[in-house]
């Protein structure tokens, strides 16, 4: 499942006041999230880390919903295709990735 930017926005939003539990992860490389990176970020997951690396989603598998992005939609459509797989029940990937929630919501992250 896809989630645009505005709505990524709005749950971020929620979140904020409680309203809303979900875990954002960024599958880019370590060096592009010194460039931009979307505030309120849980865990920086690099794509070719996730297989290893994925026991950190663990506990969220079947409670949060895990929303994943990259730069422009293409490695974290990778990324939730691997979180299904591996059984976690409500994932969705960032439409567009970074580039796009810096396009619509907020222009004030760095594109690269």
């Amino acid at each position: 499942m896809n989630i645009s930017p505005e709505e990524l926005k709005r749950k971020l939003g929620d979140r904020e006041k409680g309203e809303d539990d979900f875990v954002l992860v960024d599958v880019r490389n370590p060096n592009e999230q010194e460039i931009a990176v979307i505030p309120g970020t849980d865990l920086l997951i690099p794509l070719p880390n996730l297989d290893i690396e994925m026991f950190k989603l663990d506990e969220y598998k079947e409670t949060k919903e895990v929303v994943v992005y990259c730069r422009s939609g293409g490695r974290s459509t990778t990324a939730y295709g691997k979180l299904k797989r591996n059984g976690f029940l409500r994932v969705s990937n960032l439409e567009g990735g970074i580039l796009s929630y810096s396009d619509q919501v907020d222009s004030s992250i760095a594109k690269y």
